[in-house]
């Protein structure tokens, strides 16, 4: 079972975004981690929402974003009580990152429960500024919600919960303007992932992408489909059991640092008739390795995520000597 909920900036991953928002403008992103970003344009007027959904967490939610600020010095907020981020349980807004013009650009959050509770914070963007962040939301008999940026809180917020609202299940990268200013600035935004009880502070994901054909080639369609972003394109497998393997290219992370865990995520859907479940699998030497298959939604696509916290072939730690040689998708029943 995965603690990951989402992963990925890509338009793929998320709604609202386009390719013509995706940048390789190296501001960007980290390119231990990534080849790209989402690049944004826009004045003081510019809004340019994007959302996600995912399933509720067991745990806490937490929720991170590397974010780089316009190279102006009338970097700022437009609007007061302006919201960056917002966590809801179906229509139910549990909490806010907001940017407040009235009160200096400073950047809090708000707790929504029975009230509405601001934290306090004397954070504010700055110009050129490269920075993660980090936010948990925890929901019980109370609302917390806390706000890091490069790994230090910076604002909490706490709201009753006597109404008894649900753990949020939708993110609303609300992404208002960086600037005050009429003029258009420039502002970026990468990496982001949720996780289920696990912290994301100082965690970092690389991410690759199918490269060439694997050991296995049982399915219908380009390979090519796997890594193009594109929902519209895509392999199918039509019995249960079959296997389709690639090989991986892109970024391995910084050098050095702990692997805490290799995840393999897949936007997939059940067809009509045929399989109806997914496994994601790694091949290391000449053996798979499978996770349990997740079962599929035959209207829509969606997102399965399978993680492996060990490397299955010695059940110690990863390193980059014994990352998987290969991933695969397996269809199942």
């Amino acid at each position: 079972m995965t603690h990951v909920l989402h992963l990925g900036h890509q338009p793929a991953d998320l709604a609202g975004v386009t390719s013509t928002n995706i940048s390789t403008d190296a501001e960007g992103f980290d390119p231990d981690l990534d080849v790209n970003c989402l690049k944004f344009v826009g004045n003081e007027d510019t809004s340019q929402p994007f959302s996600f959904g995912f399933d509720a967490p067991a745990g806490d939610l937490w929720f991170q974003f590397r974010m780089r600020t316009p190279d102006d010095d009338r970097v700022g907020f437009e609007y007061n009580y302006d919201p960056i981020v917002s966590f809801h349980n179906g229509e139910e807004l549990i909490g806010r990152l907001v940017g407040d013009d009235g009160s200096g650009d400073t950047i809090y959050v708000e707790a929504h429960g029975d009230s509405t509770v601001e934290g306090s914070s004397s954070y504010t963007l700055g110009t050129a500024l490269t920075v993660w962040v980090d936010i948990r939301v925890s929901v019980g008999s109370d609302i917390t919600i806390e706000f890091y940026a490069d790994g230090v809180l910076q604002s909490s917020a706490t709201a009753a919960n006597t109404g008894g609202k649900g753990k949020p299940t939708h993110i609303t990268f609300n992404n208002p303007s960086q600037t005050w200013y009429s003029i258009n600035v420039t502002w970026y935004i990468a990496h982001l992932a949720v996780l289920d009880g696990v912290s994301t502070i100082n965690r970092r994901f690389a991410r690759q992408t199918p490269n060439t054909l694997g050991s296995y080639d049982q399915w219908s369609g380009d390979i090519a489909s796997l890594g193009d972003g594109d929902i519209l394109t895509r392999m199918t497998s039509d019995a249960a059991g079959q296997r389709q393997n690639v090989t991986l290219t892109g970024p391995t992370g910084p050098t050095g640092a702990p692997i805490s865990g290799v995840h393999l995520k897949a936007v997939a859907q059940a067809g009509t008739s045929g399989p109806g479940s997914l496994a994601g699998s790694l091949r290391i030497g000449t053996t798979d390795y499978d996770e349990a298959s997740v079962s599929l939604n035959s209207d829509v696509p969606g997102k399965a995520i399978f993680s492996w916290d060990q490397n299955p072939d010695t059940s110690a730690a990863w390193t980059d000597a014994d990352l998987p040689d290969e991933i695969g998708l397996l269809s199942a029943t």
